[in-house]
């Protein structure tokens, strides 16, 4: 099987294009979303809509619940309460009703999905430190721990049996192609494909990921989009400036 894994989209529908138009190259036969669909970004509906119209198994971000009255907006900065505020006045009663029934947590087979963290996923924590990517791995009850919320692509390996990480690949050269071991091994992998629809690595192409189980490969892949034509559509929206901005330095 070859999944593609997306996340962070947060409504660039430029960035999600750009994506998917690489991806069909890729065979892929399943595609998988950790979450933030919504947020930041001019084109919700549009995201919405070119997403479900790829049949992906997905789970919900912080912006996504927000967007549906599940999470406080206190626990948003200026910017983002102001995009997720906008973005509900966008969306239509099926939009939030999908929205809504999205689970904090899926499983499908070698992956268990979350936008944050695996051990809480509820609390949306950033996943920036090892021993939170030991937790998350400790928790994972399948090969791969698959999650996104940081928008900062990585693969982290860690060897169940001799307690210890084996590998952190966070540079763009390491993380073009991956082998990975399988579940009899005694090992767990964490992975975020980055984000994308906002980039926070320093890289502003859009960054996703593809995983074929039967090579037992993983490939990060960056993809160039109309940041330019991306950012225009935030400021006639009205939205905060800063998120245009940031959107050309990937920040």
């Amino acid at each position: 099987m070859r999944y593609a894994v997306l996340a962070d989209i947060h409504s660039n529908l430029e960035a999600l294009t750009a994506a998917l138009g690489a991806l069909e190259a890729e065979r892929i036969d399943r595609f998988l979303c950790l979450g933030d669909v919504m947020g930041y970004g001019a084109d919700p509906i549009a995201c919405l809509e070119r997403l479900r119209s790829c049949d992906p198994l997905v789970v919900g971000g912080n912006h996504d619940l927000a967007c549906v009255g599940k999470l406080d907006l206190a626990w948003f900065n200026d910017a983002a309460r102001a995009a997720v505020m906008w973005t509900r006045d966008q969306l239509g009663f099926t939009d939030l009703d999908w929205l809504r029934q999205l689970p904090l947590t899926a499983t499908e087979g070698p992956f268990m999905l979350v936008h944050g963290t695996l051990p809480h996923p509820e609390r949306f924590e950033y996943l920036v430190d090892l021993a939170q990517a030991v937790d998350a791995m400790a928790a994972c009850r399948t090969l791969m721990c698959l999650a996104g919320h940081t928008h900062l692509p990585c693969v982290i390996e860690y060897d169940r049996t001799r307690r210890r990480i084996e590998r952190i690949l966070t540079a763009p050269a390491e993380l073009t192609d991956v082998t990975f071991r399988n579940d009899a091994d005694g090992v767990r992998y964490l992975v975020n494909p980055g984000s994308i629809g906002q980039p926070r690595d320093g890289d502003p192409r859009a960054s996703f990921a593809v995983i074929d189980t039967e090579r037992r490969m993983l490939r990060v892949h960056r993809v160039r989009y109309d940041v330019e034509r991306a950012a225009r559509k935030i400021r006639q929206a009205g939205l905060p400036e800063f998120l245009a901005d940031r959107l050309a330095i990937g920040r």
